[in-house]
């Protein structure tokens, strides 16, 4: 049994972590180049080479797209 199988965060915490944009562009249905034109403020740099998008942001933008 690992250590992750034990611990699970609350449903409010699951949605403030950070994914990566290639998963936000599944979630959400925008590519990446899209996330970086019409959403930059969502973009959350992690690194230099990594940024993210915090997964409320990427389901609220999918639920605006299907609106």
């Amino acid at each position: 049994m690992s250590l992750d199988d034990d611990f699970k965060l609350s449903p409010e915490l699951e949605l403030e972590q950070i994914i990566s944009l290639q998963r936000a562009e599944k979630v959400s249905g925008l590519s990446a180049d899209s996330w970086k034109r019409h959403h930059a403020d969502k973009i959350i740099e992690m690194s230099p080479r990594r940024r993210g998008v915090r997964l409320r942001d990427a389901l609220m933008i999918s639920r605006q797209q299907s609106a």
